[in-house]
């Protein structure tokens, strides 16, 4: 793969433009791949992708990937790379890299969005952009309903499925940001750090735009045709890329939220056929089958699932075949064999 400078981003550049930033580390460079490829075949807007990681965490042969990948389907981008900071934590699947987002809106004072790179995008996503420009002044974040909007009150959240929103989907106004700093260092040990200081943060000051611009997978069991959402959210430590794609049918048969993610993979397979990157992007999808950390507790068990399938081969339809006899005891959502 030929080596060229990578475009890092100068903020001048951006003036007028509509702002997608997301973030990512070795863990989630074949995840991020598929996702900008989703974001660029669903658009009907353009849109600059701010691609942000922290400098330690992102090799530079992924960060040459990345680039050539995007270039090759012409989606406009630049680099944000940021310094890690020892407030940034790993928890569970949750990574330093989340707390990219934080700094992100630090740098970018126009208007712009977040959106998790372990998401897939729809049509009409990025209808985002005129919500986020036509809110009020007062207005210091748009986030996307939650069903139930949850508690604003981060004291007295036991889960973090109880918060008011979930921070997968940002759309930051032009205004002056919150300073988060001792927000994050007076919270103390809760299960997300991240989560918890968004909405400590912003939860007051907040508009909401419908829950189909971020629907998280353990609120969804089968995919609607006829009603898809905008963003589709794959919440969890075990994500699309991680299942071997011999068993992806077992979840395409009957429409599960994954399904929309493997038909985006195919796509965007497709669409590099014959190109220079199409060898080291296969490389990528093998690796994304093993990335990330496991940890051997409850919320981990559908990575460890995942993985077991990955090692056993063929073998793993006995597992696949052994879980129909527990079908009405496994949520669809989040663990896509059926």
């Amino acid at each position: 793969m030929a080596t060229e400078s990578v475009k890092e981003l100068s903020l001048g550049s951006l003036k007028g433009q509509n702002i997608v930033t997301g973030a990512c580390d070795d863990a989630m460079v074949y995840g991020l791949l598929v996702w900008a490829f989703s974001l660029r075949d669903t658009a009907a807007k353009p849109f600059h992708l701010v691609v942000a990681y922290l400098e330690n965490r992102l090799s530079l042969r992924n960060k040459e990937l990345i680039r050539s990948t995007l270039d090759h389907l012409k989606i406009a981008h630049s680099f944000l790379p940021l310094s890690s900071d020892s407030r940034f934590l790993t928890q569970g699947h949750v990574s330093p890299t989340t707390f990219t987002k934080f700094l992100i809106s630090d740098a970018i004072t126009q208007e712009h969005l977040w959106i998790d790179v372990d998401t897939i995008a729809l049509t009409g996503w990025d209808d985002l952009f005129e919500m986020v420009a036509k809110v009020p002044a007062k207005t210091k974040l748009v986030v996307a309903e939650r069903g139930r909007n949850g508690n604003s009150r981060t004291d007295t959240v036991i889960v973090p499925s109880d918060l008011a929103f979930n921070a997968g989907v940002l759309g930051w106004p032009k205004s002056k940001r919150k300073e988060w700093a001792a927000t994050m260092q007076s919270l103390g040990d809760v299960p997300t750090l991240e989560q918890y200081t968004f909405n400590a943060l912003y939860s007051s000051s907040l508009t909401r735009v419908p829950e189909s611009f971020n629907l998280l997978t353990y609120r969804l069991d089968q995919i609607d045709s006829q009603n898809l959402p905008h963003i589709i959210h794959y919440a969890g430590a075990h994500k699309p890329w991680h299942l071997p794609r011999r068993f992806a049918t077992q979840c395409t048969s009957y429409q599960c939220p994954w399904s929309l993610w493997f038909r985006a993979e195919a796509s965007f397979l497709e669409s590099l056929r014959g190109s220079p990157v199409f060898a080291d992007v296969l490389r990528a999808q093998t690796q994304a089958l093993t990335s990330g950390t496991i940890f051997w507790r409850r919320d981990h068990s559908g990575v460890i699932l995942l993985r077991l399938l990955r090692y056993l081969g063929p073998l793993g339809w006995l597992i696949v075949w052994g879980a129909r006899a527990l079908k009405s005891r496994i949520p669809q959502g989040t663990h896509p064999l059926h």
